[in-house]
């Protein structure tokens, strides 16, 4: 009898050594089975939405240069990328003739003068009328001198041709001896510094934009690099594909950009007093957006509206409180309820 009662007590001895351990276990497979995520605590803030276009630049002062007269090129005195200066020389036409036309108009002037002065002896020229004077001017030739020199010297300088503003010569493709009309294009003068920006948004997006409005502008040979412009002018009709066209002047120089370059633009719109989340934060759920908070120690999955976004956050709409503690890694392969392991983070969110 006393062989049995030893016997059940070391097999009860046993098995709470075995209920133990199996606790024991469980709780070390619990903190096995716990995610390691970072949080942080949301609230309220100014986000700035971001809208993204694909736009093309164009020259403000861009003009085709033309000769007013036809004849041989004699001179080309300048090369494409060439910077000039306005009134600078660019070309010149066969006009020996013309030159010669000028300088026989201004000795017709000077003989008229002469003869205006021998006639004026004969007058007290401190009385002479102003319709006197004119007749005298007349008869001695003055005025017809005068006329004909202008005139010589509008044809000359119609052989000339030179820069209406300070610019770089572009699609010059004539060579001295070409000859050439008034259909012709000598070349094309571009201000490299005074560029347009032409692009379209969604008719949607059309309460975001307004005129004076700053936008970014990056190419897309140097996505390093962004400048600014500002909105000039916003087309008041939405076309067949639902865009608005938009026009905005690039006030940074230097820029490098080119006439027809493709570039990105960028429109930030800031939205006052809502709560904002990192990219990382939202996950796709059953086709839904959500944003997992924490709960004691538990993983609380959240549907959300998204508002806006930009390069690196959302704006939240609706599904989140401010002060919620929403969960930014390790939430890919979360479940809702699922126990964590939390570490708070700091928000190093740009929100821009």
């Amino acid at each position: 009898m006393r062989k049995i009662l030893f016997i059940s007590l070391l097999f009860c001895i046993s098995c709470e050594r075995k209920v133990d351990r199996a606790i024991k276990d469980n709780d070390e497979l619990s903190k096995v089975k716990q995610k390691k995520v970072e949080v942080f605590l949301i609230k309220r803030n100014i986000f700035y939405k971001t809208i993204i276009s694909n736009g093309k630049i164009s020259f403000l002062k861009k003009n085709q240069l033309y000769f007013k007269s036809t004849d041989k090129l004699t001179s080309v005195n300048v090369k494409n990328g060439q910077k000039v200066n306005k009134n600078q020389l660019l070309a010149s036409l066969e006009n020996n003739l013309l030159k010669n036309n000028v300088d026989k108009a201004k000795i017709e002037l000077q003989k008229a003068n002469n003869e205006l002065k021998e006639k004026k002896i004969n007058y007290n020229q401190e009385i002479i009328s102003p319709t006197t004077l004119k007749s005298l001017q007349i008869k001695s030739g003055v005025l017809e001198a005068k006329n004909n020199l202008e005139r010589a010297q509008i044809e000359y300088e119609q052989t000339l041709l030179k820069a209406p503003f300070s610019g770089v010569i572009a699609n010059l493709e004539k060579k001295q001896g070409d000859f050439i009309t008034t259909s012709d294009v000598f070349c094309t003068i571009i201000n490299p510094n005074a560029l347009e920006v032409s692009f379209s948004v969604l008719e949607n997006e059309f309460g975001f934009i307004s005129k004076g409005q700053e936008i970014e502008i990056q190419s897309f040979a140097n996505k390093d690099q962004q400048f600014k412009g500002v909105i000039t002018e916003i087309n008041p009709i939405v076309d067949k594909n639902g865009l608005i066209k938009i026009k905005a002047k690039v006030i940074s120089k230097n820029t490098g950009l080119l006439d027809g370059m493709n570039v990105k633009v960028f429109i930030n719109k800031p939205l006052k007093d809502v709560l904002v989340v990192p990219k990382e934060a939202l996950v796709l759920r059953s086709n839904r957006e959500v944003v997992f908070t924490i709960e004691n120690g538990l993983a609380k999955w959240n549907y959300v509206e998204v508002a806006g976004e930009n390069n690196d956050s959302y704006a939240i709409k609706k599904g989140l409180k401010a002060t919620d503690t929403i969960i930014v890694s390790g939430n890919l392969n979360l479940s809702h309820d699922a126990k964590v392991n939390a570490t708070f983070v700091t928000d190093n969110s740009t929100q821009k």
